[in-house]
């Protein structure tokens, strides 16, 4: 098939060579109306047509490439959203993403720089599979950001999820249930995401009154569904007034639903739960639904490649800044009010 000319293009768009060249060439701001720039746009997408990158590059010094270092986020299924909102915006300014796949080491990180520098990306975006605070090299792209994680000397621009007022969400449907005996399933490790969404946590204790947050807290070093069963277990095993937990993600929640279930108690009715993340493969499929707080993923990767190609195209001095993005509340019917009466959890829990 013969590849599309610029003067085709112009054609079908009904506007000058010169028009459709400034335009495609990302030149034509304030220039032309805005719907004459979408119409040589869809006259492009239609007829397949693609500028010259090599000549362009030889003429700008740009070759119009990002390049994405994903930090296991191509293996981690609930985080490739992030992949796709890059994706869409690098080609909605005519850049095309080059992705590398690392462990997240410096020596991967030197490792990822130097081959992206090899294809002479324009600049690069750094995407973590969880929020972290990552090592990134001192030798580094002259355009860099990070999205769902912060540089550990915090230098970079980096776009990350609010921890501390997505979780706070959920955490006002509990305490707005009326519960006041409430357990928290969490992660001992210290990270960003760790430290804002205990930070939120005590703050709602605080809040709503609720009885000795500090003794309802199990943390583990892992944040899997069999984490989550123990933990919920010695919980409430050890405190039979809980009538609500909250999972520090929707892997601890799941293996919450277990717990749960062995000892006799329906959810909502007996214990509410609530997790973080929306992993559709856990949050729907729990019955019933679990009520939880959608990561911000695609509009973090979305912001991320809009910020690189503004640094990209830009002479001005860049102060980096870190840029928290609100989730989503997902109501789904976990939450309900505590049992009044007879106390379920004491009676069931005494036979076990």
């Amino acid at each position: 098939m013969d590849r599309a000319t610029l003067r085709e293009v112009s054609e079908l768009a009904d506007v000058s060579v010169a028009t459709a060249s400034l335009v495609l060439s990302g030149k034509a701001e304030n220039r032309f109306t805005p719907e004459t720039a979408e119409r040589v746009r869809q006259a492009a997408d239609k007829l397949g047509y693609r500028t010259n990158r090599l000549a362009r590059s030889l003429r700008s010094q740009q070759t119009r490439v990002l390049g994405l270092i994903s930090v296991e986020v191509l293996t981690t299924p609930y985080a490739g959203d992030m992949i796709r909102g890059a994706q869409t915006a690098a080609r909605g300014r005519d850049y095309d993403l080059l992705i590398v796949e690392i462990d997240g080491t410096p020596e991967a990180f030197a490792e990822g720089f130097e081959l992206l520098a090899d294809h002479r990306a324009d600049g690069v975006l750094v995407a973590s599979f969880f929020h972290q605070e990552l090592p990134v090299p001192e030798v580094r792209p002259r355009h860099l950001v990070l999205a769902d994680a912060v540089a550990l000397d915090h230098s970079v621009d980096a776009f990350i999820p609010n921890e501390f007022d997505s979780i706070t969400q959920v955490l006002n449907l509990i305490g707005e249930a009326g519960h006041v005996h409430v357990g928290y399933v969490g992660d001992c490790n210290d990270f960003p995401a760790v430290r804002g969404r205990e930070a939120a946590l005590k703050a709602a204790a605080d809040r709503f009154g609720w009885v000795k947050i500090e003794e309802n807290i199990v943390r583990s070093e892992d944040t899997n569904s069999s984490d989550g069963y123990h933990s919920a277990i010695k919980l409430l095993t050890a405190n039979r007034d809980l009538t609500a937990i909250v999972a520090y993600n929707d892997r601890l929640a799941m293996g919450v639903y277990r717990a749960a279930s062995e000892l006799g108690l329906e959810i909502p009715e007996d214990l509410s739960v609530v997790g973080f993340d929306d992993q559709l493969l856990i949050s729907e499929a729990l019955r019933p639904g679990l009520t939880t707080v959608a990561l911000p993923h695609l509009e973090m990767g979305r912001l991320a490649v809009e910020k690189l190609i503004s640094l990209v195209e830009s002479e001005d001095e860049n102060t980096p800044a870190e840029v928290a993005i609100m989730g989503d509340l997902v109501e789904r019917g976990s939450v309900a009010p505590p049992r009044k009466g007879s106390n379920k959890f004491s009676s069931e829990l005494g036979k076990s």
